[in-house]
């Protein structure tokens, strides 16, 4: 029990310093660009396991919130579920397609309907006006250059990951 203590404040200590380095250039469009707190989730999920993954997913957007005011309210409340689906299904995908590509495609089309679901609805709740298409076209599209990136620097950290691993266990480190 307390390795996976460790572990959630590992990934949750990680993804607000990624964070924390990709928005402190005074961009936002880094951040839309690098997705950090989606990127460390599905890595969390992938090397943890879907459950870490996802309390990774969920807890990361208000924690950053907490340290650093990233996300903003309310979108902080958005991504928490959000990131807690790309979190807990990426490593639910790859076991069942054996095929990372695949895993992170599924699990990002999911979260971000379920972004702009949750977004439409939570967003009607604090005042945010914006019809259902609106919203899942805008989240797409956002976050597309996010999705081209994830795609290509997931697999490869987490292969790294792996490696390193299965390295330190065989005595290599």
């Amino acid at each position: 029990m307390s390795k996976k203590v460790a572990y959630t404040g590992m990934w949750l200590a990680l993804s607000v310093v990624v964070s924390y380095l990709i928005h402190a250039s005074g961009s936002i469009l880094l951040g839309r660009l690098f997705l950090p707190l989606h990127l460390v989730a599905m890595l969390a999920g992938l090397i943890s396991g879907a459950v870490m993954g996802g309390i990774v997913g969920f807890l990361a957007p208000f924690v950053g919130f907490l340290a650093t005011g990233v996300p903003a309210f309310p979108f902080f409340l958005f991504m928490m579920i959000e990131i807690f689906f790309y979190g807990f299904l990426t490593p639910i995908f790859y076991k069942r397609f054996k095929n990372i590509y695949l895993a992170i495609a599924f699990s990002i089309i999911v979260g971000r309907l379920v972004y702009s679901v949750t977004y439409y609805v939570l967003g009607a709740i604090v005042g945010i006006k914006l019809e259902a298409l609106s919203a899942i076209l805008i989240s797409f599209a956002v976050g597309a250059p996010g999705v081209a990136i994830q795609l290509v620097l997931i697999p490869i950290i987490y292969k790294s990951l792996v490696k390193l691993t299965e390295d330190a266990h065989r005595g290599g480190i």
